[in-house]
C-alpha cells in the first residue's frame, strides 16, 4: 500500500493501481524523441504487473505498533520477498519475457537498482534479500534459456548477476534498454501516487533514439498537470486517473475507515 500523509488526512493508493498507471504509460510510450520496446506486449505486461504480488496485501491498510499505516517501502523483509515472487509468477504466466523483465525489476530494487536507481540501497548481501535476489538471477538464466535471447542480451544479464550493473555499452541490448523503460515507467508513476504535492523531478535513465539515453524532466505547470520534457507518449496529452482513498488521521478505526470512504479517482494530465 502506497500511503501519502496530507495535512489531516491519509491516502491511499495500492500497489497493484500503481502498476497499472505504469502499464497505461507503457502503452503509449513512444513519442518524437524515445523508442517503443520491442518487443512492445510483454514489456508492456511486465510494467502493469510488476507489483500484483501485493493484491491480497493490499486489501486493507497494515498497522504498525504505533497504529499508523504501512508504507510500502517499510513492509516486512520476509513478506516483501513473497509479493515479489508471486508477482514474478503471475507475469510469466502471461508471458516469460514479461516474467524476465519482472524478475529484473525486482531483483534490482534489492540490489541498486542494478547501478541505474542511485536512490535504492543495496541490500543484496542481507537476509531474506540475499536469497531472493540469488534466486530471481537463477530464474532469469532459467527465462533467458527458454527464450533463445540475443548474445547481447545473456551478456548483459551474466554481467548483472556477477558485478550488480550493466557491463558498458549495455544499451545496445534491447532487455537492458526494457529494463531500464520498466524503472522509469515505475518511476513515474511512483511520482504521481506517492506525493501530496508535485515537485520537480527527474526520471531516467530512458532509452532514446539510436542507443542513447536521457532524462525526462518533469515539471508542474498546474495543480494537476505535469510537462515532461522530452515529452514520451504517442498523444498530445496524457491524461490519467489514480485511484485512491482518503482516510482522516484521527479515525478510530483506520481499517474501517478506509472501507468506509469511496475510491476517488484523482485526474493527472501529461503534457508537452
Amino acid at each position: 500500500m502506497i500511503v501519502t500523509e496530507s495535512g489531516d488526512r491519509y491516502r491511499f493508493v495500492t500497489q497493484p493501481a500503481h502498476a497499472a498507471l505504469s502499464g497505461r504509460f507503457a502503452r503509449h510510450w513512444g513519442g518524437d524523441e524515445v523508442v517503443a520496446p520491442t518487443p512492445r506486449v510483454p514489456t508492456v505486461v511486465a510494467a502493469e504487473t510488476h507489483d500484483q504480488g501485493w493484491s491480497d496485501y493490499d486489501c486493507r491498510p497494515r498497522l504498525d505498533a504505533d497504529g499508523d499505516p504501512v508504507d510500502f517501502v517499510a513492509v516486512d523483509g520476509d513478506d516483501w520477498t513473497d509479493f515479489y515472487a508471486r508477482g514474478v509468477d503471475v507475469a510469466a504466466d502471461i508471458d516469460p519475457y514479461a516474467g524476465l523483465l519482472v524478475s529484473m525489476h525486482a531483483a534490482g530494487l534489492r540490489r541498486g537498482g542494478y547501478g541505474v536507481r542511485t536512490e535504492i540501497l543495496d541490500l543484496s548481501d542481507e537476509e531474506p534479500y540475499a536469497s531472493f535476489v540469488d534466486e530471481q538471477e537463477t530464474r532469469q538464466d532459467e527465462f533467458a534459456a527458454s527464450l533463445d535471447l540475443a548474445e547481447r542480451d545473456r551478456d548483459v544479464l551474466d554481467t548483472l548477476h556477477a558485478e550488480g550493473r550493466a557491463p558498458s555499452g549495455a544499451i545496445r541490448s534491447d532487455l537492458w534498454k526494457n529494463y531500464l523503460l520498466v524503472q522509469a515507467l515505475d518511476s513515474l508513476s511512483l511520482s504521481v501516487c506517492h506525493t501530496a504535492r508535485f515537485e520537480t523531478t527527474e526520471i531516467g535513465p530512458v532509452p532514446i533514439g539510436g542507443d542513447d539515453t536521457t532524462s525526462i524532466d518533469v515539471t508542474p505547470v498546474g495543480p494537476a498537470t505535469l510537462r515532461l520534457d522530452p515529452y514520451p507518449f504517442d498523444i498530445a496529452a496524457l491524461s490519467v486517473t489514480v485511484p485512491r482513498r482518503v482516510v482522516p488521521i484521527d479515525a478510530a478505526d483506520l481499517v474501517a475507515a478506509y472501507y468506509d470512504a469511496d475510491v476517488r479517482r484523482f485526474e493527472v494530465t501529461f503534457v508537452a
